[in-house]
């Protein structure tokens, strides 16, 4: 098998709050817990970090990662994350012909990722041999499909994903979700994606993929101000408990 390289992407620009992911969280720049806690997780052969923005290439080298090219603009911007991925991989292909067999997304807006949530994926990536791709994800919860409604111009409501009807139309009823089905979802915490799937399916989620279950507050991702506030409690409230 070839190397497993972890792949953080992280632009200068941000919508919500500008260099988001260099931004002060509870003394440590945001970026600085993905590095780590890919570093820690000891099942990468590379962590690098893929930015357009010197500041954060800095502190990204300070922090233990590698950041050998700048992210040209043309996928600096808002453009999809594959093209991000697959710029990376052909980079290390062409100037180290660097012999890759999958990437691990590791967002940085994701601080409370583990290092052994990151070491299971890699490994269930490994020992699974049809597996193209490995996804973090945790359930649901109460945010059901089943409650979820789409609004008409008017204001009307549209059930979306109900199982319920009455006199032939679907409603939406307020269950048990313990009398659901479980679902879950990807909370983008990580993914690895063997190579062939990114670069010749452009996909990063491939037909044949599997799921690690993460900790729920592995799921907590970092957008707005808001997250920021939130996430610094959570940490301080973790070193208190812990």
């Amino acid at each position: 098998m070839g190397k497993v390289v972890g792949i953080i992407p992280a632009r200068g620009g941000s919508v919500g709050v500008p260099l988001k992911n260099i931004k002060d969280l509870n003394g440590k720049p945001l970026i600085a817990y993905t590095i780590e806690s890919a570093i820690a997780s000891n099942c990468l052969d590379r962590v690098i970090v893929s930015t357009d923005h010197e500041e954060i290439r800095d502190i990204s080298l300070k922090f233990g990662a590698e950041v050998p090219f700048v992210r040209p603009k043309n996928i600096s911007e808002d453009v999809d994350t594959e093209l991000v991925l697959q710029h990376a991989v052909q980079y290390l292909q062409d100037t180290e012909n660097l012999n890759i067999s999958a990437t691990v997304l590791l967002q940085p807006t994701s601080p409370f990722r583990k290092a052994s949530t990151i070491e299971k994926s890699v490994k269930l990536f490994k020992e699974t041999a049809n597996a193209d791709s490995v996804v973090g994800v945790n359930n649901i919860e109460g945010h059901r499909p089943e409650w979820m409604f789409s609004i008409t111009q008017n204001g009307r409501i549209k059930p979306y994903a109900t199982p319920f009807f009455h006199n032939d139309k679907p409603v939406i009823k307020l269950a048990a979700r313990q009398s659901f089905p479980e679902l879950y979802r990807q909370n983008g915490s990580i993914y690895v994606t063997s190579k062939d799937v990114l670069m010749n399916d452009q996909l990063i989620i491939g037909p044949n993929a599997y799921s690690v279950i993460t900790e729920e507050i592995e799921a907590v991702d970092i957008d707005t101000q808001e997250d920021f506030l939130i996430a610094e409690a959570l940490m301080k409230n973790i070193q208190i408990y812990s």
